[in-house]
């Protein structure tokens, strides 16, 4: 038996994730911060757990680890919940942005990182696991209304890097991964953008590059933007600044 937890799991390319691999008969967990949604997503997938959890609060993440670890069979973790808050550091008010800081870098960065921290044991015992960490092509190529959020996916992919020449010393049998997304078209990136792909185009980019066994998924354009920015970083720059 397998069991899997995807964090932001109650919509958007987390629970595109889901229905994909509930369908392939993987027991699977999200969470999410709102009840309503999450139970939304619970009458849409048959068999799907879900669990309230903020990853922005380490006690509520330390929570939704216990909750997983319960999961028999547990070999996936996604980290996919992220949130993105547009904010002008010279005009905002001195305390919401510092609010705004804590709220924006522990649901993407710290989080993932103590959730993945409290589930590596099991995830270690398992006779092979994957830590998927979805990033995005902003982490390498940031544009200006999120500085923050481009920090923390910044953040990701380097620690994605660094605990996988880890693992492949201490726990070569885990896998991890960086999913690395273009704009999608899900409820953070509302207003914001063209040429998004949707959530399920994410997702079966996702589940793809990791069964063909990739340590790095880029998804639809990502690469083509990453080729930009190594060959002409100050036009990559320009194509994605606003």
């Amino acid at each position: 038996m397998s069991a899997a937890l995807i964090t932001g799991g109650s919509t958007g390319v987390g629970l595109a994730l889901a229905e994909r691999l509930v369908a392939d008969g993987t027991t699977v967990l999200v969470c999410g911060r709102d009840a309503d949604r999450l139970a939304q997503a619970e009458r849409m997938l048959p068999g799907l757990r879900t669990t309230v959890a903020d990853l922005a609060d380490p006690a509520a993440v330390d929570r939704l680890a216990t909750t997983a670890l319960a999961l028999p069979g547990l070999d996936l973790l996604v980290n996919n919940a992220a949130v993105q808050l547009d904010r002008s550091w010279a005009t905002a008010d001195r305390d919401a942005l510092a609010a705004d800081i804590a709220a924006e870098l522990g649901a993407d960065l710290a989080g993932p990182l103590r959730l993945t921290a409290r589930l590596l044991p099991a995830l270690a015992a398992a006779s092979s696991a994957t830590i998927v960490n979805v990033t995005s092509a902003l982490g390498v190529v940031p544009k200006r209304s999120a500085p923050v959020y481009c920090a923390a996916k910044a953040g990701l992919i380097a620690f994605s890097a660094g605990l996988r020449h880890q693992l492949a010393v201490d726990a070569p049998h885990v896998r991890v991964v960086d999913a690395m997304l273009p704009l999608v078209d899900t409820a953070m990136t509302e207003g914001r953008g063209s040429r998004k792909i949707s959530a399920g185009a994410a997702a079966d980019g996702i589940l793809g590059g990791v069964r063909r066994g990739r340590a790095v998924v880029r998804v639809g354009g990502v690469g083509a933007l990453l080729a930009v920015h190594r060959l002409a970083p100050g036009l990559a720059a320009r194509l994605v600044a606003d």
